[in-house]
């Protein structure tokens, strides 16, 4: 019998693996997507309607057109105690199975930042998919009184404000000690429609709001000009909402003067933003893996380029938003929720500095 040479044994076992790989390769290379025939739950912390219900269903009806293998998705809610009860139960039970997913609004962020006694649950831990916000807050000014706010000579500028803890008050407060703004504040207003109502009467003369159809009514009537707006949050900066596009950011005005302060009163700055930073949001348990998180991160973004997706949030729930990425939604609870005691002591003095709480 002929002997075969090893070269020729050796040229056949290789034609063998060749013709083995290209057989098997359909199978490996089309394996069938994890979320394939799988059921999402999103669990929301508030009531059947409300806004941050209906933000949830949008989200279960687009969202699995974007993720490979478009699973289901089933929302439950939970509400109570202001969130809490969602945010307790699924921050010391959720599965971090890729399956199980969180619907907040901002209330949850406000309670564990004033460390209420029954949040047992730490928002900067979970695996943030992103966030929703709708637009943020604007200061306005009554016509023929910018020369007021900017001259200390003159008389001063008069903000309406209930307790001197809006988030909107923030630009004014850090615009009157970094920026020399010559306004007086005047708390014990009962809401912004009272405001509104001074404001009519010219009482006050400066107030902010994120409520595009109040800022619009004035400007239609001719009363106002537009100051500043504290914008969304993305990438570390604050970027212009979309239906103001021309109002420079108050950070952008704290820059243009080389007046941007640094350390403990920029933190100071945006802790007392907030929850205004975080609005509609979806997470998923702390410890899910990666993989799981960036499918639902990448599908997210998508979303929120979807028709689909903004005719439905523009109909049902505010036709001003903004769209923000996990990372960014984390890097801002991070940077909330996170803030040093000397930041938050710093507000304080601003408060009390500006007769907004007694000394």
């Amino acid at each position: 019998m002929k002997k075969r040479s090893p070269y020729f044994a050796s040229a056949y076992l290789l034609a063998a693996g060749l013709l083995a790989i290209w057989i098997f390769q359909p199978v490996l290379t089309h394996a069938a997507p994890f979320y394939q025939g799988k059921t999402i739950e999103i669990l929301g912390e508030s009531r059947v309607g409300g806004g941050t219900d209906t933000m949830a269903r949008i989200t279960a009806a687009v969202l699995p057109m974007h993720i490979p293998g478009n699973p289901k998705i089933v929302v439950r809610s939970m509400p109570g105690g202001g969130g809490s009860i969602a945010n307790n139960i699924f921050y010391a039970r959720g599965k971090p199975d890729g399956l199980h997913l969180l619907q907040n609004s901002s209330s949850p962020v406000s309670m564990q930042q004033r460390g209420n006694e029954i949040v047992k649950y730490d928002l900067r831990k979970l695996e943030h998919i992103g966030h929703v916000v709708r637009g943020g807050n604007v200061i306005f000014i009554r016509k023929g009184k910018m020369k007021n706010l900017l001259d200390p000579k003159a008389e001063p500028a008069v903000v309406g404000t209930k307790e001197g803890e809006e988030t909107w008050l923030a630009m004014l407060i850090w615009g009157k000690e970094f920026l020399d703004w010559n306004i007086r504040f005047i708390p014990g207003y009962t809401g912004t429609s009272d405001i509104e109502l001074a404001f009519q009467r010219g009482e006050v003369d400066v107030f902010g709001t994120s409520n595009s159809f109040l800022i619009k009514r004035l400007l239609e009537q001719d009363m106002i000009e537009l100051v500043c707006q504290n914008g969304t949050y993305k990438k570390g900066k604050f970027k212009r909402r979309p239906d103001f596009a021309d109002v420079q950011t108050f950070e952008d005005l704290l820059v243009s003067k080389n007046k941007k302060p640094t350390g403990v009163p920029w933190q100071a700055y945006i802790a007392w933003l907030g929850s205004n930073m975080v609005d509609k949001s979806l997470s998923a348990p702390r410890n899910t893996p990666e993989k799981y998180v960036s499918i639902l991160r990448t599908a997210f973004d998508k979303m929120g380029e979807d028709p689909k997706f903004d005719a439905l949030i523009t109909k049902m729930v505010t036709p001003v938003y903004d769209v923000v990425s996990g990372t960014d939604t984390r890097d801002v609870l991070d940077q909330v929720l996170g803030a040093p005691k000397e930041a938050i002591d710093y507000g304080i003095s601003l408060q009390k500095k500006f007769g907004l709480i007694a000394q």
